[in-house]
C-alpha cells in the first residue's frame, strides 16, 4: 500500500510539473501571437513638405484593423515603414490610415493627422527640427525624376507659364529649379461665388470660405491672392518659401 501511494503521489507530481509547463509554453505562443508593434506619438506634425504615404485602406487586411495598436501592427507590415497616421476618429469609425515612408518638414502637430513612429528619437523631434537624412534623399530622388516632364512643360508653356492641376509638389519644384513660371489656376476678383481657393493657405486674416484678401473685399487671384492681374501664379513660389528645403 505504501508503494502504490508513492507511486501515485510520484505521478501526481508529474501531471502537476507537466500541466504547468504546458500551460506556460501555452502563455508565451498566445504572448507571441498577440504580440504589440511598439510605437510612439511623435512630438510633431507634416507641413507642406514632399512625403511618401501608402494608403492602407487598399492593402489586403485592413477590414481586420479595429484600433490604434491594430493599425501599428498592419502598417509595420508595409516595406520601408517607419510609422503611421491615422484619422483622430479612426476607433469611432473614420477609418484613413496611411504608412509613413519619408517626410521632409517637421511641422506643429496640429498640422496634420497624429503621426504615431516606430523609433521614439524621431518622435521626440520638435517642429523645425531636421528631418531624416533619409527622407531627404528619397524626397531629391523624386524631385530629380520630374526634371524631364518639368523641361518638356516649360517649353510648351511659353510665356504664360506652365499650369499644373492639383497638388504636384516634386513636379513644381523641378519647374522651379528650371527657372519655369506657372500660370494662375484660379480667377481674379473679389472672392464672391467661393474665389478664393489656394489664396486660403497663403493669405492670413481669413476665415474658412475667404482668404485675408477675400474678406476685405479686395480684387486677387484666387490660386494663390497676387492682387496683379497681368502676372504669374505665386502658389509654389509661396509654398516653397514657407517649407523651407529642398
Amino acid at each position: 500500500m505504501k508503494r502504490l501511494a508513492a507511486i501515485a503521489l510520484l505521478l501526481n507530481i508529474l501531471i502537476s510539473t507537466f500541466g504547468y509547463q504546458l500551460e506556460t509554453s501555452s502563455d508565451v505562443t498566445r504572448d507571441t501571437d498577440n504580440s504589440k508593434q511598439e510605437y510612439f506619438r511623435a512630438k510633431h506634425g507634416d507641413g507642406n513638405g514632399l512625403s511618401k504615404m501608402v494608403r492602407l485602406s487598399m492593402r489586403k487586411g485592413f477590414d481586420s484593423v479595429r484600433n490604434i495598436g491594430d493599425v501599428a501592427k498592419f502598417a509595420a507590415k508595409v516595406p520601408g515603414a517607419i510609422g503611421f497616421t491615422a484619422h483622430p476618429h479612426f476607433e469611432q469609425g473614420t477609418r484613413y490610415a496611411s504608412a509613413i515612408l519619408w517626410y521632409t518638414t517637421l511641422s506643429s502637430p496640429q498640422n496634420s493627422w497624429p503621426f504615431y513612429l516606430f523609433d521614439e528619437t524621431e518622435a521626440k523631434k520638435k517642429p523645425g527640427d531636421k528631418p531624416r537624412s533619409e527622407a531627404l534623399a528619397a524626397a531629391e530622388a523624386y524631385v530629380q525624376s520630374k526634371m524631364e516632364m518639368a523641361k518638356e512643360l516649360i517649353d510648351a508653356s511659353g510665356s504664360r507659364g506652365v499650369k499644373l492641376t492639383g497638388f504636384q509638389q516634386a513636379l513644381a519644384l523641378a519647374i522651379m529649379r528650371l527657372g519655369g513660371s506657372f500660370e494662375h489656376n484660379g480667377e481674379f476678383g473679389t472672392a464672391n461665388f467661393g474665389l478664393c481657393g489656394g489664396c486660403r493657405i497663403l493669405v492670413p486674416g481669413g476665415t474658412p470660405a475667404l482668404c485675408g484678401l477675400g474678406v476685405q473685399k479686395k480684387k486677387h487671384w484666387g490660386c494663390c491672392g497676387s492682387t496683379e492681374k497681368k502676372s504669374h501664379c505665386q502658389f509654389w513660389p509661396l509654398v516653397k518659401a514657407q517649407e523651407g528645403s529642398l
